[in-house]
């Protein structure tokens, strides 16, 4: 198991990951200064949320590629016969290959909540759990990007259903919002259908608008429910991603 989470690093090293997702890093923050120094007022505040939108969405796009890849390549070059081959069972593979992306993950996450911090933090509180919930964002990402990938066989095919999950489980709260307002269609029992789709949906797929909100690193956590919100859909979905990936790999035959 650590074998494989040290290749994991090493070929994460030898892709330049951590050198290409760094430079898009700071370019956002550049950016996200430029803009934010453009405003009449809360000049900072401005700076801070758009370097946090923007950073995080550097970091789970590069995650989602980079797994995806890598496990298809596994996949392709025969690198998962080799590493079945040796005394390893199927179930400590796959545990094996999450956890070394999520030690890809925190070594992304660590670089990046310092260059916000260096910025100047607006409230302390606020800060500590915004960067707690990206990197717990960022492990259910992982686990999303690498069930995918066991799942389907086209690198190509797991990045873009990782994407379409990931942005439809960022906007879901936007869709909840949107159907409630009755407004969307003329037909009032349409309206009511759509609301109720919705509200399954938001039931049983990760509500990731719960995790690392910017306005935490401005005015704080106001409710505790939040915090609450984004631990246990974790607490849930990443062990239950990971069981299912496990359970497709162990149907494949080699």
């Amino acid at each position: 198991m650590l074998t494989n989470i040290r290749y994991i690093l090493l070929t994460a090293l030898r892709d330049w990951l951590f050198a290409a997702l760094m430079i898009g890093v700071v370019a956002c923050t550049l950016v996200a200064y430029m803009l934010g120094s453009i405003a009449l007022i809360e000049t900072q505040e401005m700076t801070l949320a758009y370097t946090s939108a923007s950073t995080r969405v550097i970091i789970i796009v590069g995650l989602i590629i980079f797994t995806c890849f890598h496990v298809r390549s596994a996949f392709d070059t025969k690198e998962i016969d080799v590493f079945l081959s040796r005394p390893i069972t199927r179930s400590n593979l796959v545990l094996s290959y999450w956890l070394g992306f999520s030690a890809v993950a925190l070594l992304l996450v660590i670089p990046t909540v310092a260059l916000i911090a260096v910025q100047g933090v607006l409230n302390w509180h606020g800060f500590f759990f915004w960067a707690a919930s990206l990197l717990i964002e960022c492990l259910l990402v992982v686990a999303i990007a690498l069930f995918a990938s066991f799942t389907l066989k086209s690198a190509v095919t797991s990045v873009m259903a990782s994407m379409g999950f990931y942005i439809f489980a960022r906007m879901m709260g936007f869709f909840v919002a949107t159907s409630e307002s009755s407004y969307i269609f003329g037909k009032h029992w349409i309206n009511i259908a759509l609301i109720y789709m919705l509200n399954f949906i938001s039931i049983i797929m990760p509500r990731l608008d719960f995790f690392s909100k910017s306005d935490w690193l401005i005015y704080g956590v106001k409710n505790i429910e939040d915090l609450k919100l984004f631990t246990i859909q974790a607490a849930v979905y990443v062990p239950l991603l990971i069981f299912a990936t496990i359970v497709d790999f162990r149907r494949k035959q080699f």
